[in-house]
């Protein structure tokens, strides 16, 4: 096999195996709070959009330090420490006895943890670039598969073993993607040519890269639209189930979450595709304006049934929006700072990943359960009509010339 495909296909099973690590346990945090003695639905909500909203500070914070070293020391044992580190954290989890440990440990996990920039990065540096938009989609697939197993297994686990055993299983699925990677991924690295160009190209070089300003704002805008009702959702479903056993509240919204996730799996493989033949531009035009129909009908949403088939269209349209963002920065950055381009680029975008629970926490606790899915509506057609406005069209989606598309120059 190619080199780049193993490598490719090592990481894309790591992504799925680490986010679903993750997800085991995190949906399920409103719940976790009501056993640390957090009540009703207005506390719940505020205290869940917190702690989702505190990774991203430090992630903003400790990005483009991991986007630097990446450059500097190589991506593939930055993929690996992302993944080690969520593990640690995720055994602390575990063990906290308040809401003041989850806090220190979510501060935690935003400075060690980024796997799925950390994995982006190392497919985005070994991948060739016309294949660029089909790889970056299979890995938005891959977190919206792991994010889609993680939810189902983890409401079993927490049926049998409890929430605290949720976190020590998705402690130990993390582990298992970190051997992954150090075992089957390739990376061609020279250290010695990295540090020579990257001592004459810093920062300032990489943000007069053509565009690539423009793609930073596109990736916030996505990252803060998809966040804002994230940590209201498990709500959401106990306000639409009423009083019903422990058992089938954590199973509904392990198969509400799940469901979607899967849905984008399936998106993100057929979006990234099209995204290299059609432009990404007009995927995440068409797939931020998709998404805010979809939010607006899961505000509106009476029963479970309607949930259910909402967020199968919320989570396709959304999948096809990461892979586009990404694809950007990859087109604009120049390849030996891959790294620091990333690394910049999350740092800023998780600004939007940090706004957007406490954005939704904030919403849900003063305004209802529902009002976030509006709020989210609402960002998604921001970002739709940033692209419009921001990104330039390639040259084969604003021209043709007797029926074929010229040669694309970039988005």
């Amino acid at each position: 096999m190619v080199p780049w495909k193993r490598t490719f296909i090592a990481a894309f099973v790591a992504q799925i195996i680490s986010l679903m690590g993750f997800s085991l346990a995190f949906p399920f945090m409103p719940f976790f709070l009501a056993d640390l003695g957090i009540v009703g639905d207005a506390q719940q909500a505020w205290w869940a959009g917190i702690l989702q909203g505190l990774s991203g500070v430090t992630l903003a914070i400790f990005a483009p330090v991991w986007g630097i070293l990446a450059d500097k020391y190589g991506r593939k044992s930055m993929v690996v420490r992302s993944m080690v580190g969520g593990a640690c954290i995720m055994l602390g989890m575990s063990m906290a006895r308040s809401v003041g440990d989850l806090v220190i440990l979510r501060l935690l996990q935003g400075s060690l943890t980024g796997t799925v920039s950390a994995s982006i990065t190392l497919v985005a540096g070994v991948v060739p670039e016309k294949r660029s938009g089909f790889a970056l989609g299979m890995m938005q697939a891959a977190v919206m598969g792991g994010n889609c197993l993680g939810p189902l297994l983890g409401g079993f686990v927490a049926e049998q073993w409890g929430y605290r055993g949720a976190f020590v299983a998705g402690s130990l699925v993390l582990l298992v993607g970190g051997v992954l990677v150090l075992l089957f991924c390739q990376e061609n690295f020279d250290r010695a040519a990295q540090r020579s160009t990257s001592s004459r190209e810093g920062i300032s070089l990489l943000l007069a890269s053509s565009g690539f300003l423009a793609a930073v704002l596109v990736l916030v805008s996505v990252r803060l639209s998809n966040s804002i009702a994230n940590p209201i959702l498990p709500l959401m479903v106990r306000d639409i189930l009423g009083p019903l056993r422990g058992d089938i509240k954590n199973q509904t919204t392990g198969m509400v979450i799940g469901i979607a996730s899967f849905s984008g799996a399936c998106g993100a493989a057929l979006l990234g595709h099209f995204g290299d033949r059609w432009g990404h531009r007009r995927i995440l035009i068409g797939a931020a304006t998709t998404a805010a129909c979809a939010s607006v009908l899961t505000a509106l949403a009476p029963t479970i049934s309607m949930l259910y088939a909402v967020r199968i269209l919320f989570g396709f349209a959304v999948a096809g929006m990461m892979p586009a963002a990404n694809a950007f920065i990859r087109q604009t950055a120049p390849s030996h700072s891959m790294g620091k381009a990333f690394g910049f680029a999350g740092s800023i975008s998780m600004l939007g990943l940090a706004a957007g629970p406490f954005l939704g926490g904030w919403l849900g606790k003063t305004q209802g359960i529902r009002m976030p899915f509006f709020a989210t509506a609402l960002c998604q057609l921001g970002v739709a009509a940033i692209v419009f406005t921001c990104i330039r069209p390639a040259r084969r989606e604003a021209t043709t010339i007797e029926g074929e598309a010229l040669p694309e120059s970039g988005n």
